[in-house]
């Protein structure tokens, strides 16, 4: 009986722990504490019921067992079955635990994800995990729901920009990293568990960096003299930071707002700036102006040889340009008023699925080539379907 009564306390406990959670926690980590006490919850409910249920099936065979005709086997018998009762009431009780601990753990996904900035957007080669770089960590969208993973680390990724066997990126250590600030150019392979310090290392954080898709060609706006740069302006590596070489961006005009790299092709690139859209085949040293007018505010490859462009005149577009034919497409969107694209990216393996977010932190999906668009987040909070 003190066993049956310890457990329905420790029960009740778990019951009352989220109210403590949410009086004492801050709004930053209330989100990751509930997540993890309705995972304690379930897992603790779920151990006590399947104990109670294997001791209600020990106490029927031992039931079984007595001999009924016998005084004393009737007097326990009487016992037994009380105790089965307890059982029964305990294990219907903890039940009830159990599948309120799981409907909770799975209703907690995408209501508790919350943008406080976007900082990049890309796609792994499976193309079934979108990440978003936020100010305190990776974000990933997979089987329509937004999750921020607790397995990895909690850094301010900037000029984020993933390949096919993980991200590059800089930006700045969390709070509790014992890491340089800044981060310089990292990278990684097991999607932001663990980082690699490839080069400035406690030196620069880049906003402005691209790396292709597969050449892993690296372009960066390097905004100050550094140990590997000696003036400000467009730098280049093809061997992974080894070296690095300035472009000379001989017939670009206007202020960069964007840059992106061939995920195939080496050498080449684009910039966006305030002036319209720049193409290099020769790592930034000579560029072509392409048809397409007003201010770019952000530009991607896609991985059909083509360019998704968005550009903000007296309203904001979406093109989809065509780079052998020197033509694009303006794609349906919805009405971006008072706000501008700022990420672009296509899934690599299922080309008609295109994302963009905007400053507003909205973050708009389409699965059919940009005919029709799903708002998935709204001013950084996860939508509700």
């Amino acid at each position: 009986m003190r066993k049956i009564t310890l457990i329905s306390i420790v029960n009740f406990v778990l019951f009352m722990i989220p109210f403590k959670v949410f009086a004492h926690s801050t709004e930053e980590t209330t989100s990751e504490s509930v997540m993890n006490y309705w995972s304690i919850g379930f897992l603790a409910s779920l151990i006590i019921l399947i104990i109670f249920i294997i001791m209600l099936f020990l106490n029927k065979i031992a039931l079984k067992k007595l001999d009924l005709k016998n005084k004393k086997s009737r007097k326990k018998a009487q016992v037994m079955l009380k105790r089965n009762k307890i059982y029964i009431t305990v294990s219907a009780i903890t039940s009830l635990l159990t599948l309120f601990f799981l409907i909770m753990l799975n209703l907690g996904g995408d209501e508790k994800v919350t943008f406080t900035h976007i900082h990049g957007l890309g796609y792994t080669s499976s193309g079934e995990e979108l990440y978003v770089p936020s100010h305190d960590g990776l974000i990933v969208f997979k089987n329509g729901h937004w999750t921020a993973p607790e397995d990895t680390n909690k850094h301010d990724y900037m000029g984020f920009s993933m390949y096919e066997d993980g991200f590059y990126s800089s930006g700045h250590p969390s709070p509790n990293s014992n890491l340089k600030n800044p981060l310089g150019i990292i990278k990684s392979t097991d999607q932001g568990q663990t980082i690699e310090k490839l080069d400035l290392y406690g030196e620069i954080d880049f906003h402005g960096m691209t790396v292709g898709y597969e050449t892993e060609d690296i372009y960066v706006f390097n905004p100050t003299q550094n140990s590997r740069m000696n003036q400000p302006g467009l730098y280049y590596s093809s061997d992974k930071t080894k070296t690095w070489g300035k472009s000379e961006m001989t017939g670009v005009s206007g202020q960069a707002t964007s840059l992106a790299a061939h995920p195939i092709k080496k050498g080449v690139m684009v910039i966006g700036t305030n002036q319209g859209l720049f193409l290099s085949e020769d790592y930034g040293d000579n560029f072509e102006k392409l048809s397409v007018t007003g201010k770019v505010t952000a530009v991607s490859f896609g991985h059909q040889n083509q360019l998704l462009v968005s550009t903000q005149n007296e309203k904001v577009n979406l093109l989809q340009f065509n780079l052998d034919t020197n033509e694009f497409k303006k794609l349906n969107i919805p009405n971006l008023s008072n706000d501008a694209i700022t990420y672009i990216q296509q899934n690599p393996a299922n080309k008609k699925e295109l994302v963009f977010t905007t400053n507003s932190k909205n973050i708009y999906i389409s699965y059919d080539d940009g005919e029709t668009w799903e708002k998935s987040v709204d001013k950084g909070e996860v939508e509700s379907h």
